[in-house]
């Protein structure tokens, strides 16, 4: 069970073609280096990765990768799911009814301390608020653009 509960690692930068995934071998400790967080695996993450190639009798890379997948989604979906029975148990507001974790807080606040919100009557008070709107649901949809503007 031990393999399976924790975060695992996997070798991002290392896997820049598909002909990668079809690697039989775990690719060495110095390929899990990561140029973006510039953290090198250690030696017990390592390890683990051995184990869990070993333990899952992974026989390519891509057999790897879909496992690490696996239960890094599988681990988010079990604390994403503890934490909406948080929610329903503390507030009885579903998480997954919000877009954003701000969203959930400001109606958990208000449900929490049973504060009623007054209607806006006056023009300029709507106006200050407006203007302290900021930010937003952003998405990235390309992580890599190039300019044609030479």
């Amino acid at each position: 069970m031990p393999l399976v509960t924790r975060k695992g690692v996997f070798p991002y930068e290392y896997t820049d073609s598909w002909s990668r995934l079809n690697k039989t071998r775990l690719p060495r400790k110095r390929d899990f280096y990561s140029t973006l967080t510039e953290i090198r695996v250690t030696e017990s993450d390592f390890e683990h990765a051995k184990e869990v190639w070993d333990h899952f009798d992974c026989e390519t890379l891509g057999d790897y990768s879909d496992h690490y997948l696996k239960i890094d989604v599988l681990l988010l979906a079990d604390v994403f799911e503890n934490f909406r029975d948080l929610c329903m148990k503390t507030y009885n507001l579903d998480a997954t009814y919000y877009f954003t974790a701000p969203g959930l807080s400001f109606d958990a606040i208000l449900k929490f301390t049973q504060q009623k919100l007054q209607l806006l009557h006056d023009y300029d008070m709507l106006l200050m608020f407006e203007n302290g709107i900021r930010g937003g649901l952003v998405q990235a949809s390309k992580r890599y653009a190039k300019a044609n503007n030479e």
